[in-house]
């Protein structure tokens, strides 16, 4: 493939082919790639959360509540563009990634299962891991307050259960459009550019995503807010669930099932060589 080839949208075919051949390449992955990878993808991630902490306490008193707030919501975006940028595993990508193979039939479930149950715990612990780290060095280097920890930690836990579900809906649906698109564009420019669109939304709304959102809730936790085992549990439960939702449903099956039967008289497999050809 040429390098203009390579730079040119991609046709939805295409983009489905490329998908399913990315999601088997993840799935057939030993199990301790993926965990080391999904690890150093939930460290990384932690890089946005530590810029929005500490604008909030270094810009929160110069600049107005507004400016502060976009500027969070950017710095927000580099957590993403880090992680993904660098090729390791992020869960909420993988909500769409590996489920096109098991839709093809060219995986199975359990091999979903067990690629999920690894990257997401990779991904929790590794923040976890940031979310430690952040604690203490953030108001060593005098960067970020006890307050702001307590204060973002608990904008999640003192949403109701629908709005939490809701919201993660939405994050995990921009994350796993985020995972086609870039499949279309080839350049590092415009991988980047797609990654600050599709997550700009979630960290201005502050979407409960499963994995940033559990290492604010847990540094939260660390500088003793008002947070207790079982809320923590509850809100990523739910967050989990609302962002496998909006990966699997509005993304994974809705472009799945428009490609294969919008396709005429073709069925999965002969798309999939029509988009090779």
């Amino acid at each position: 493939m040429s390098h203009e080839e390579y730079d040119t949208t991609r046709d939805y075919q295409t983009i489905l082919r490329l998908q399913i051949e990315e999601g088997v390449k993840e799935l057939e992955r030993p199990g301790h790639g993926q965990f080391l990878s999904s690890l150093s993808c939930g460290l990384t991630l932690g890089i946005g959360v530590f810029g929005l902490l500490m604008f909030t306490t270094v810009l929160g008193p110069l600049l107005g509540e507004g400016a502060v707030h976009l500027l969070r919501s950017v710095t927000y975006t580099f957590g993403f563009v880090l992680a993904i940028m660098s090729q390791t595993e992020l869960f909420t990508e993988h909500t769409t990634l590996a489920v096109l193979p098991v839709l093809s039939g060219d995986a199975t479930p359990r091999s979903l299962g067990q690629l999920w149950s690894l990257v997401l715990g990779g991904n929790l612990i590794g923040g976890a891991i940031f979310a430690g780290f952040i604690f203490v060095s953030g108001p060593s280097l005098h960067l970020i307050e006890n307050q702001a920890f307590v204060d973002v930690a608990t904008t999640f836990i003192d949403l109701a259960p629908t709005g939490v579900f809701t919201g993660a809906i939405m994050a995990g649906w921009l994350m796993a459009l985020l995972s086609w698109i870039l499949t279309s564009v080839g350049d590092s420019i415009s991988r980047i550019l797609v990654i600050i669109i599709c997550t700009f939304p979630i960290g201005f709304g502050h979407l409960p995503h499963c994995v940033a959102g559990n290492i604010e809730v847990i540094a939260g936790m660390l500088a003793g807010a008002d947070i207790t085992v079982l809320q923590w549990a509850q809100f990523l439960t739910i967050t989990t669930a609302g962002n496998i939702v909006g990966g699997v449903v509005f993304v994974a099956l809705l472009n799945y099932s428009h490609v294969v039967w919008g396709t005429e008289g073709e069925d999965v497999a002969e798309s999939i060589e029509a988009a090779e050809e």
